[in-house]
């Protein structure tokens, strides 16, 4: 291994984590993943997510909001109501790239398969 550092790589790799940080921040609460989780390849209302996370509609909105701001979601107005979706397509690898990860590898004390909600089971399965 050389012990000289490319300055361009790290750059790259500087901008890398500057971009990525706040999304990464976004998804690291775990009902705001369950979101970004449930809209893969979907649209939901906030009346949806109510059931699909068992919060309130203030804290949906709430995490819809960090998810907006962080770039992850759009609204699209609809009647008196927004439907929300990820807004990007590509987005949607999110689901399979987290449902294909082996949880056998997470540390002592973290969630493995058997915790993981029965709606997002069912996103991750397709």
């Amino acid at each position: 291994m050389s012990s000289e550092v490319d300055s361009a790589v790290v750059d790259e790799c500087r901008r890398l984590a500057h971009t990525w940080a706040p999304v990464l921040q976004a998804l690291g609460n775990p009902e705001r993943l369950l979101i970004t989780l449930w809209l893969a390849g979907t649209t939901s209302s906030v009346r949806d997510l109510e059931r699909v996370t068992g919060l309130s509609q203030s804290l949906v909105s709430y995490h819809l909001r960090a998810l907006r701001e962080a770039g992850l979601v759009t609204a699209t107005a609809q009647g008196r109501a927004n439907r929300y979706e990820l807004a990007h397509p590509d987005l949607d690898k999110l689901a399979q790239l987290v449902g294909g990860l082996d949880t056998r590898t997470l540390p002592a004390g973290t969630h493995g398969p058997e915790t993981t909600p029965p709606a997002t089971r069912s996103v991750l399965e397709t």
